[in-house]
């Protein structure tokens, strides 16, 4: 068969086609309903595992990369534990420290202490915020962006300045939105900190935003004495690779200082991303079954319509027979009316799908997106359960005889 004569094909089934599908706005509607709730799932889905993507990215940020590993001091469950821990000095930032000089792949120690929520106050407000005493590398580590004035200076530390750098959404809730709290003083523990920069987030489900950053020698030198809280001490190494000798050097070290006593834990970031990424992949997963199923159902339908479509315009079918249809032509013309009914719900499935990019941040736990290849994939669904919903239906048709056809 010629290109000719298949264009001249297309574009008579097509012309049939659109008089079909206004003819019977109904049964139009009713084919298209289930497309178009597949594809708004399929693109409502794909825009949170966007979401999720660039979630999971930023959380590696958050935890500093693969070359990352943080000991942390464990608290004892249990009297006998109670016994044995006494037995060890506990985790200190000196003896990591004296540790990490013996191994040349490790960069730089991060001490790092959580403070837990503390109120603090300014301008007669009140508000409530995680404190964490933490070092000057902090910030490049996991990739802190401070957005107005600055992050702490060495003369900071080795002065015990009283400065703290906030989080976006804190110095809103402190001081108002969109007002620069670089300047501003706030007391915590009854010390006025000044604040000397202030840190952006990517959304409002960031709990970074509300964070209150202190230098970790203000913290060994004003609240050391009567702290309740527990040590952590991240440590850079030079590269991935140094991850696993890392784990073992520094338990083994760790283990000669504190006399056997393993009143530590040792926290491999790369361990934590193949947990994330794991979770993400099960989402996934059950979003794109969840699209699967929707599209599926749409298709069967689709399927059911036609092979009754057919019943009814047995007819019809002898008459293009007796006319000289051939059966490509009668194939045609029913593949093309599947395709054409899914695209009438598919694109606004489509339509409907983009809405959740459209929601105004905050609404959803990620930030919904979507790409134009994910508007080509839908499309391209679309079109491919058209054509297999139809295929079964266009073969009984164009193997219809003319001769028994006509009899209905």
């Amino acid at each position: 068969m010629n290109p000719g004569r298949i264009k001249e094909v297309i574009a008579v089934n097509t012309r049939l086609c659109i008089v079909e599908i206004l003819s019977n706005k109904t049964r139009t509607f009713i084919t298209s309903l289930g497309i178009f709730l597949g594809v708004g799932a399929l693109l409502t889905n794909l825009s949170f595992i966007r979401g999720m993507d660039n979630d999971l990215k930023h959380n590696m940020e958050i935890i500093g990369g693969i070359n990352i590993v943080k000991i942390r001091a464990v608290r004892p469950e249990s009297a006998e534990e109670r016994m044995k821990f006494q037995q060890s000095g506990g985790l200190t930032v000196e003896e990591v420290r004296e540790l990490a000089q013996q191994f040349p792949y490790i960069q730089s120690v991060l001490p790092h202490i959580d403070m837990r929520w503390r109120p603090t106050y300014a301008k007669g407000n009140r508000e409530w915020g995680p404190v964490h005493a933490v070092s000057l590398d902090y910030a490049d580590t996991y990739n802190y962006t401070v957005s107005s004035g600055r992050w702490f200076s060495s003369e900071d530390v080795l002065q015990k300045r009283l400065v703290c750098v906030v989080g976006n959404e804190y110095a809103g809730r402190m001081f108002g939105e969109g007002v620069d709290p670089v300047g501003e003083t706030v007391r915590l523990e009854k010390l006025p900190f000044e604040i000397i920069g202030m840190f952006t987030t990517k959304g409002p489900f960031d709990r970074r935003g509300r964070e209150i950053l202190i230098p970790y020698a203000v913290y060994t030198h004003r609240f050391a004495g009567h702290r309740r809280t527990r040590e952590e001490v991240g440590i850079r190494l030079a590269g991935s690779d140094y991850v696993d000798r890392a784990e073992r050097d520094l338990r083994r070290g760790l283990l000669a200082l504190h006399r056997g006593v393993e009143d530590f834990e040792i926290e491999i970031n790369r361990d934590k991303m193949k947990e994330m990424e794991t979770a993400r992949m099960g989402i996934s997963i059950l979003l794109w079954s969840i699209a699967g199923i929707t599209l599926l159902v749409g298709g069967i339908s689709i399927m059911n319509i036609m092979f009754a479509t057919i019943g009814d315009r047995i007819r019809e079918i002898g008459i293009r027979k007796a006319l000289g249809a051939h059966r490509f032509d009668i194939f045609t013309q029913f593949i093309i009316e599947a395709v054409f009914g899914c695209v009438v719900g598919g694109v606004p499935g489509m339509m409907a799908g983009t809405l959740t990019t459209l929601a105004p941040e905050g609404v959803f736990p990620y930030i919904p997106m979507l790409s134009a290849g994910d508007y080509v994939l839908a499309f391209g669904f679309t079109v491919m359960v058209g054509f297999f919903s139809g295929l079964f239906p266009a073969l009984k048709a164009a193997g219809m005889q003319p001769v028994e056809a006509l009899r209905y």
